[in-house]
């Protein structure tokens, strides 16, 4: 005979169902962010003239996402919000104009594609640093995270695909245990 209150052991309890799914929805912006980095490196790597246009979409998406996670810390008031969007439109506008620059032609001969890839990487970690400084804090992680990464990249060259993987894989993993290890702690 089963007691009905019991849990199902087949079955995952549908509190845990949607506190996981909760925490997805509130992580994948950053592991969108992720994704798109490392894939913006391997896409300079190999198509160089189709990189700039690239760089020139991700950057702004980059803006977008720390204005939508910044705009609750940023004040209630309008003059604040305003300073608030103004400081975020001339941090993330600044990258962009830095990359543009990364890409003009008499740079081409001093800097080939691999090092821009990388310096771009290294570039976008201190201005996702610097805006969760300023904004929200879940940025200066993801700036860490991509300035880890581009390091690995750098020393692991050959397995850069492989790494990228891999640390979408162990953020993700950090992200579920902090979750669970964190659901326990607080039960």
């Amino acid at each position: 005979m089963t007691n009905a209150n019991q849990p199902s052991l087949t079955q995952p309890d549908a509190g845990q169902r949607s506190g996981l799914m909760r925490l997805m929805l509130e992580q994948w912006p950053y592991v969108l962010l992720f994704v798109a980095v490392i894939a913006g490196v391997a896409f300079t790597d190999m198509r160089l003239e189709f990189a700039l246009l690239y760089w020139q979409i991700l950057i702004p998406f980059f803006g977008l996402v720390a204005l939508a996670i910044g705009w609750n810390s940023a004040g209630e008031d309008t003059k604040a919000r305003s300073a608030f969007v103004l400081k975020t439109v001339l941090h993330w506008g600044a990258l962009f104009v830095l990359v543009w620059i990364l890409y003009l032609p008499q740079l081409k001969d001093v800097l080939n594609a691999e090092l821009t890839g990388l310096q771009i990487i290294f570039l976008l970690g201190l201005t996702a640093f610097l805006s969760g400084v300023h904004g929200n804090p879940r940025m200066s992680v993801i700036g860490v995270f991509l300035i880890v990464s581009g390091i690995v990249v750098a020393f692991l060259d050959d397995a850069a695909l492989m790494m990228s993987v891999l640390a979408v894989a162990v953020l993700v993993g950090l992200i579920l245990w902090q979750k669970f290890a964190g659901g326990k702690s607080a039960g």
